[in-house]
């Protein structure tokens, strides 16, 4: 592809204003569906891939395993630290790519990444890092936007009308940002995974996030109206991950013959 990693990445333009309820639900459904999908126990050893600030590995450290959170970019490392110091937890912190993992073979018990691979130069070699680096019967879980969504596809089909609304600020979530490498959707995630690793289990999380409207909608809509709408949405995407907003799945190494 030409590009290279980017060492400077920085999460600051992740999440700009506004963010509405259906950001704020989607985030803390990825969270929880990932965990969920990992089931991490206390004493394996798990490494976050594209860790960012590290705040999943502080979560895996705080539930007893021995997490270690990878990122390339040095800024990412820096807030990781930061955070790590505050939580009073162990976390061990590695730079590096996913595309060359550090680690001995067979050595991991579980691998998350979320919301990172569209990041990653090479998801190929990256999956064939991962089959390497995790033990037999190990578990990885890989949580990512999906660009093939309802969401993305109504979005789209919406915008040229709802763009002439005033206070319709939000971007195009149907479009790739400039820093993903990858426009990922269900087959191309199940095309790198189903190369190099076993399949298991895939859900959905959320239905019509970043619609146009939508989340203005559900600001104004009674708080606890609009959680249920979210939760209902949500359990119904899960039926449907090649829609949903988000994929989640778990995948785990091929036998060892």
């Amino acid at each position: 592809m030409g590009r290279r990693v980017d060492l400077a990445w920085d999460d600051g333009g992740v999440l700009n204003p506004p963010v509405y309820p259906d950001t704020v639900f989607l985030f803390e459904r990825m969270g929880e569906a990932t965990f969920k999908m990992l089931s991490p126990a206390p004493g394996e050893i798990v490494l976050d891939l594209g860790c960012g600030r590290a705040t999943d590995a502080i979560k895996l450290a705080e539930m007893g395993g021995k997490a270690i959170g990878l990122d390339p970019s040095k800024v990412m490392m820096k807030k990781a630290r930061s955070l790590i110091e505050k939580s009073n937890t162990k976390v061990a912190l590695v730079q590096g790519i996913g595309e060359g993992l550090p680690f001995k073979a067979h050595s991991l018990d579980k691998v998350m990444c979320k919301g990172s691979l569209d990041h990653f130069i090479d998801p190929a070699k990256t999956m064939a890092e991962i089959a390497r680096v995790l033990k037999p019967g190990g578990k990885a879980v890989f949580t990512i936007a999906n660009f093939d969504s309802l969401s993305c596809k109504l979005g789209e089909a919406l915008y040229p009308i709802t763009r002439l609304l005033p206070g319709e600020r939000r971007g195009k979530p149907w479009e790739m940002p400039h820093d993903h490498t990858y426009r990922f959707n269900y087959p191309m995630l199940r095309h790198f995974v189903d190369g190099y690793l076993e399949f298991e289990k895939a859900i959905g999380v959320s239905f019509l996030w970043g619609v146009p409207l939508w989340g203005r909608l559900l600001e104004i809509l009674p708080r606890g109206l609009s959680t249920v709408i979210l939760n209902l949405l949500d359990k119904l995407a899960r039926r449907f991950p090649t829609r949903s907003d988000v994929i989640v799945l778990r995948c785990t190494p091929r036998p060892i013959l």
